[in-house]
């Protein structure tokens, strides 16, 4: 992230972002066929976790931030009214804010410069608003993807309305192994443990304040790598 966002004072900035006609948006991510089906109160939460990224996008420069899948989605749907993004980012910023949809999936460092980036933003929103990056506290999503020595892993940590659910599918040579945490309502489930080729690898779920969160550790032979992806 650059040094500075923008010549205009943050405060010009935190209001223009506040008065954001976001509506547009909203209607079409709730749509059936073309949007995320999303209801009407998940819309007005995303909006306003939206509009809460972009102020620490403001506030925080310099940061590397990385929304929540959702609040992520959002910002697609925004971009996509091509018009009404740039005139949006005008009014708040004075210029186009750009969006790069590859961070992360660009090799094992990319990936844990992602995973950084979304503990950063989740710190640093939990610290300004007193909640969750989502915005709202049943709903955390996070996706990584790391690719290292020949080796395929990904992790996703998804909490939706009032279950949460957490796998981790680990690919290496010709073995491919999958375990999956479900907690639901009071009940928590973890599998773990799966040894094959020399290999051992564990998942686990962790429930803290009201996020889920997964991590997937690899040890194969001598060596060991470690995966952690929050939201």
């Amino acid at each position: 992230m650059q040094a500075k966002l923008t010549n205009r004072p943050v405060e010009q900035v935190i209001a223009a972002i506040r008065i954001l006609d976001l509506d547009p948006i909203k209607l079409k991510l709730m749509g059936q066929e073309e949007g995320q089906a999303w209801s009407r109160e998940y819309a007005d939460r995303m909006e306003l976790a939206y509009k809460r990224f972009l102020t620490l996008l403001a506030t925080h420069p310099e940061e590397t931030l990385a929304p929540s899948k959702d609040v992520d989605k959002f910002w697609h749907g925004h971009i996509l009214d091509t018009l009404k993004y740039a005139d949006d980012c005008d009014k708040v910023f004075g210029y186009f804010l750009h969006h790069f949809p590859y961070f992360g999936m660009r090799g094992a460092e990319d990936a844990a410069n992602l995973a950084k980036a979304a503990e950063t933003t989740r710190r640093l929103y939990r610290q300004e608003f007193g909640t969750t990056q989502t915005g709202a506290e049943n709903v955390a999503m996070c996706s990584a993807a790391i690719q290292a020595d020949g080796a395929a892993m990904c992790s996703a940590a998804v909490r939706t309305e009032k279950a949460a659910m957490c796998s981790a599918a680990i690919r290496a040579g010709d073995a491919a192994m999958c375990s999956a945490a479900v907690r639901a309502e009071k009940a928590a489930m973890c599998s773990a443990a799966i040894q094959a080729d020399g290999a051992a690898m564990c998942s686990a779920a962790v429930r803290a304040e009201n996020a889920a969160m997964c991590s997937a550790a690899i040890r194969p032979i001598a060596s060991a790598r470690t995966i952690a992806v929050t939201a």
